[in-house]
């Protein structure tokens, strides 16, 4: 294995290090040029796209691509990219083959992004369990290849360097989604910040500190002597006031503001639960 090829993996790995250390999107920008041409790549496009908790999405995307370029693309050719369309369905890497474009307006973007620089590709796309997904999108005017400066390199080593690129470029992705995913995650919070607390009643405060604690809404009626649709209606009522559809993201964000601070927390009373022949019966022994 060449020298060449060691500085190349090297480089890439302390790359990955500043990619994670970034605090702001300036930052991933100032890191990215580098880490693309370890991979034999000139240009990079990331776009992303983050479902948040009160309903909105989150759309950051940002490159270093040629503006004349990147605006004509954005109004003329991302909505029919075919790498953009099957990175939506598949997993694997997505290289920008000329087999790939078969339409007369795939046609018209595959001269188009040659002639701006853009030759060879490949878009990665990455999901993620919460539901976020992206693409990483590299490309060069020339075909990428590692320097070979030994005078004999084997052809297994040359297609070994091949699949170490493919991965890294995998990898590159993921920590890079991962970074924006920081980023607006952290930009959520700041915002959430600046908006006004929303009013909650003392009842509906007591549910969410019980839901805070786990207690699910059977057993918040029963420590706080209510019947069960009375803690789903608080419960549901404070979902509304946050403009979440999960109780416990309620919870957060109403911990967050601090408003469950003074709500004093009951003794829990010992559950027990005797089945009959329905779902269950049950009673509370304090």
């Amino acid at each position: 294995m060449c020298a060449t090829r060691h500085f190349t993996q090297h480089a890439f790995s302390d790359g990955l290090g500043a990619l994670r250390a970034a605090s702001d999107f300036d930052g991933l920008r100032a890191v990215l040029p580098s880490l693309c041409a370890s991979l034999g790549h000139r240009f990079f496009r990331y776009c992303g796209r983050f479902p948040l908790p009160d309903g909105t999405v989150a759309t950051p995307r940002f490159d270093n691509l040629l503006r004349d370029w990147r605006q004509r693309y954005e109004q003329h050719y991302e909505a029919i990219d075919p790498a953009l369309a099957l990175a939506a369905r598949q997993l694997t890497p997505i290289e920008w083959t000329t087999g790939l474009y078969t339409s007369p307006e795939a046609l018209c973007l595959l001269d188009e992004q040659r002639a701006a620089g853009l030759r060879f590709g490949v878009t990665y796309p990455v999901f993620t369990p919460c539901g976020a997904s992206g693409t990483l999108s590299l490309s060069s005017p020339r075909r990428a290849t590692l320097r070979r400066h030994a005078p004999r390199l084997c052809d297994t080593a040359t297609n070994g360097a091949h699949v170490w690129r493919e991965h890294a470029g995998v990898v590159l992705a993921t920590h890079l989604h991962e970074a924006v995913w920081r980023f607006v995650q952290r930009d959520m919070a700041a915002r959430a910040k600046h908006r006004a607390a929303p009013a909650l009643t003392p009842r509906e405060r007591e549910c969410l500190r019980w839901v805070a604690r786990g207690k699910t809404s059977w057993e918040i009626g029963r420590i706080l002597t209510i019947s069960e649709h009375g803690v789903v209606f608080h419960l549901r009522s404070v979902m509304r006031k946050f403009g979440v559809s999960s109780r416990h993201r309620a919870a957060k964000l109403a911990s967050d503001y601090g408003l469950l601070e003074d709500t004093e927390t009951r003794r829990v009373p010992e559950l027990t639960c005797v089945s009959p022949d329905r779902q269950a019966s049950c009673s509370a022994s304090t």
